[in-house]
């Protein structure tokens, strides 16, 4: 006979603790009930949270991170429900709890909050500078209220330059946002260089149109810089991390666009005036770099011509000698050449006593040129004679 099985309580406890634990729909939930038996143990809040058909068991570890609620109290509590395994009891432990009117107001805008982030709206990479020296600024506010003349105030604190341009919109009630987006489309195209959204202080309702998600999508699609200065120092609106800048009041954003001409004026004149001075100061390091180059030009100049004319001097000396030795080689070679010439000279010749025939025919080399009868001029030193041959005698070879 087979044995019965059996779980122990431990094991069946661990099944249910993993299967909450695993179910997803219980984490992360936001749960509305009324507090009953609430009490705080060593900075825990331990209570009931109850409708008309049914309540559960929750605890609030380390409460002061929250909202801590009083009995009777009407709240949401977001958090996940776990089941104790040591002694099973169920329990939903809450992470975050705001009173019920409230609360819903703050969870709606948390979540738009994070939905928003996580498209990019708020991301500092899609955020345009401010210009240096802005001329044309559209404020967008109540026409009405103190807003607008504090901003005119501070900026013509500083300049009477900038043109400020008040385009008056609705800054409270139902139909605020709306008079905000329409009024930011037009003069986003009307080519200013900044915008300021601004509005005084007021409570949490009276701050909600500047959350309102058409108003942060308009600001964050606008191509003109956008300065938000919504509320006071303190206030954060979602129009206020959309924004390319966010002033901590309107005034704060008038600070940010006003800058002062006296002050631009001085830097301008110190500029000018290290501008000046810099050239000088290069001028003259130009002038004595001139000189020193002019120096060491001259100076080269100088050896050059110098070495030049030594080289030159050089050459005619060794022009000159060799001009000399070559025309006394030349000399030396017209005389041996006159003394040659003088040697076959034919006067010379025939005063050593040699004789020449010339016939009517031409001079007579050989005698065979010769016929008896023939007459020639014989020519010797010291004259001539005529003669006619009488008769020819050739020697044979």
């Amino acid at each position: 006979m087979n044995s019965p099985k059996f779980l122990s309580v431990s094991i069946v406890n661990m099944y249910i603790h993993n299967v909450f634990l695993a179910e997803e729909m219980l984490h992360g939930i936001d749960v509305v009930g009324e507090v009953s038996g609430i009490s705080v143990v060593r900075g825990h809040a331990y209570f009931t949270l109850k409708d008309k058909d049914a309540q559960i068991a929750c605890n609030s570890f380390n409460c002061a991170k929250t909202y801590v609620p009083k009995n009777g109290e009407l709240v949401i509590v977001r958090g996940s429900v776990s089941y104790y395994e040591k002694n099973g009891k169920l329990s939903l432990n809450a992470d975050v709890i705001v009173p019920y009117g409230a609360g819903l107001i703050a969870m709606k805008l948390e979540e738009l909050k994070n939905r928003l982030a996580a498209e990019g709206i708020f991301d500092a990479s899609h955020k345009k500078s401010l210009p240096a020296y802005p001329k044309n600024v559209c404020v967008l506010t109540s026409s009405t209220g103190a807003v607008i003349k504090d901003i005119i105030t501070t900026v013509r604190r500083y300049n009477d330059l900038i043109d400020i341009s008040l385009y008056g919109v609705q800054v409270q009630g139902e139909n605020s946002a709306d008079s905000i987006v329409k009024a930011l489309a037009i003069t986003d195209k009307l080519g200013f260089d900044v915008i300021i959204i601004a509005r005084g202080g007021g409570s949490q309702e009276d701050l909600m149109p500047f959350n309102d998600e058409r108003l942060v999508r308009a600001v964050y699609q606008a191509n003109t810089p956008i300065i938000s200065a919504v509320g006071h120092e303190t206030d954060y609106t979602l129009c206020d991390l959309a924004a390319d800048v966010r002033a901590a009041t309107p005034t704060a954003a008038a600070e940010l666009v006003a800058f002062d001409v006296n002050e631009l004026k001085r830097q301008l004149s110190d500029f000018s005036s290290k501008a000046k001075r810099a050239l000088l100061d290069k001028a003259a390091r130009a002038s004595e770099g001139l000189k020193m180059v002019s120096g060491r030009m001259l100076s080269a100049a100088t050896a050059r011509i110098t070495a030049a004319g030594a080289a030159l001097s050089l050459s005619e000396k060794y022009c000159v000698s060799a001009a000399d030795a070559l025309l006394k080689e030349k000399k030396t070679r017209c005389e041996n050449a006159v003394v040659r010439l003088g040697a076959a000279n034919p006067a010379s010749i025939l005063e050593k006593g040699f004789f020449t025939l010339q016939a009517k025919s031409g001079r007579v080399r050989r005698i065979s040129e010769l016929s008896p009868g023939d007459e020639v001029t014989i020519s010797s030193g010291d004259g001539q004679a005529l003669a006619t041959v009488n008769e020819i005698t050739v020697n044979k070879k």
